[in-house]
């Protein structure tokens, strides 16, 4: 992608703009505090295109398998692989890129509790 985050600062980043995807209250202000300094364009970017997709589905499921944080280490090794699926293959990108505009409507309420405090 196009943000020039080191890696540890990313993975920073992507779990904090995880969190809301966790089956617990959204502490939105801890969220704010782990991105600050970052763009919020850089962190549109990285919340709807990267963590989103691959964060979603927990709270999506009856039983969801995580209450209280995303691995960061789980979390960097799933969006790695899903950002590679998708320069691969056309399908990937396809299916990627609707599913984006699906999670933009779904999930902006998230979106918006953060940047309110950004």
């Amino acid at each position: 992608m196009g943000h020039f985050l080191s890696e540890p600062q990313l993975t920073d980043v992507r779990t904090a703009l995880s969190e809301p995807f966790n089956d617990f209250p959204t502490d939105y202000d801890y969220i704010a505090r782990q991105v600050k300094g970052v763009g919020p364009g850089i962190l549109y970017e990285i919340f709807y295109s990267e963590v989103a997709p691959v964060c979603f589905s927990n709270l999506a499921a009856v039983l969801p398998t995580v209450w209280t944080g995303f691995d960061p280490d789980w979390l960097r090794a799933r969006i790695e692989e899903r950002l590679a699926a998708r320069e691969r293959n056309w399908l990937c990108r396809q299916f990627d890129r609707g599913l984006v505009v699906w999670l933009k409507y779904n999930y902006g309420y998230m979106w918006k509790e953060i940047t309110r405090r950004l």
